[in-house]
């Protein structure tokens, strides 16, 4: 009995500790802050070189080059139309993807019929600012580099990580938001 009373006092004792912390362990991936920024802007470079020479041998269509980082042309302009979409309207449209090399990679039809709310977050960034441009009824040629595309991982299916694309879009309707 008297064993049964010291293990009792014994482990009341050790159980009553408080856990200690373990220290996180320090992994670094090798690669600074700065480093990346300057990979980044490299390749951002080069991106732009490699679409301003598409955009040159294309002598059939004007681009405009945007303040958000991409590059866009009419390939059906409404000029009679003059309302393009606001925070909140929903947008109806159809788009294919294409490379550089003007291959298709998904035709509208593989990809259907799309809605969007303006200012949500849930598409692409380069959609989500080129849908802000286009009218109802318009198609319009969006060439985005990759950080406003599918980025350093590209879409793991058709589309290379770091690869510029070509967004043909036609909205098909625009719904404003009534209050």
């Amino acid at each position: 009995m008297r064993n049964f009373y010291l293990i009792i006092f014994l482990f009341s004792v050790f159980a009553c500790k408080q856990p200690q912390a373990r220290k996180p362990i320090s992994v670094t991936s090798g690669v600074s802050l700065k480093t990346s920024a300057e990979r980044t802007k490299k390749r951002l470079a080069t991106e732009t070189k490699i679409i301003k020479y598409y955009i040159s041998q294309d002598s059939t269509h004007q681009y405009k080059n945007t303040n958000n980082g991409f590059w866009f042309t009419y390939l059906k302009k409404d000029t009679l139309n003059s309302i393009t979409p606001k925070y909140g309207d929903k947008i109806t449209y159809t788009y294919s993807v294409q490379n550089l090399k003007n291959d298709t990679l998904y035709t509208a039809q593989e990809i259907g019929i799309k809605t969007h709310y303006i200012k949500q977050k849930n598409i692409l960034e380069g959609l989500r600012k080129g849908l802000l441009l286009i009218k109802e009824n318009e198609t319009v040629k969006f060439i985005f580099p990759s950080q406003l595309a599918f980025g350093y991982r590209g879409d793991l299916k058709k589309i290379n990580p770091n690869t510029p694309v070509i967004f043909n879009i036609t909205t098909n309707k625009i719904e404003t938001k009534t209050d």
